[in-house]
């Protein structure tokens, strides 16, 4: 498929959170404008399943499982694509944690930190790790998902939405100090879409 104002043909696209949701969705469609796509999430066989269902359509695709909360998992995502095709060109720091609704009154110290801790500071990692090899070669763009939580306030959701916030800020950050290397880094902030990770507040 082509597409009048992107061609990815050659580009080498790592999305986490890529096996369902908005962040499959980012990975076929860059898949269909000729990315090679690296599919990711905590469970390896939901990769294989959509890094195959990729390759049966024609394109180009491996599996990387990863946590994003784990630093070691993260530098096994970034090195094994790196063995695997020798660069980065596109990062999309999709995936993310919630596993907790309500008033952030309620919120325990450990649903707090393992908001922030896979939220943020996973992107911060990731980041880090991928962002010193695109300005090497003095290009590259980064794409960070941040939430409408992060712009307004949440009964609900609020503490994902502090962690989302965040995000955003960091991309901003992100943007002055890598942008004059030739890198484009931008946060995009979904409303409620429909999927699995956001079912219990479209119910």
């Amino acid at each position: 498929m082509t597409n009048p104002l992107f061609d990815m043909t050659g580009k080498v696209a790592l999305i986490t959170g890529s096996t369902k949701g908005i962040g499959r969705s980012i990975a076929e469609e860059m898949a269909r404008l000729g990315a090679k796509v690296v599919i990711s999430s905590r469970k390896a066989d939901a990769c294989e399943q959509v890094a195959g269902e990729l390759k049966a359509q024609g394109f180009e695709a491996i599996a990387i499982p990863c946590h994003v909360g784990k630093k070691d998992d993260l530098q096994n995502l970034v090195d094994k694509t790196l063995e695997a095709w020798g660069k980065i060109d596109v990062l999309v720091c999709n995936a993310a944690t919630n596993p907790v609704y309500g008033p952030t009154s309620e919120m325990t110290d450990e649903a707090w930190d393992k908001i922030m801790d896979t939220n943020v500071k996973g992107t911060f990692w990731l980041t880090n790790m991928v962002l010193p090899g695109m300005a090497e070669r003095g290009e590259g763009a980064v794409v960070l998902l941040s939430s409408i939580a992060g712009i307004r306030g949440n009964t609900t959701i609020g503490t994902y939405g502090v962690s989302k916030a965040a995000e955003a800020a960091l991309a901003r950050n992100l943007a002055v100090e890598w942008g004059p290397k030739g890198i484009r880094i931008n946060s995009i902030a979904p409303g409620l879409i429909k999927t699995d990770f956001a079912k219990a507040l479209w119910e």
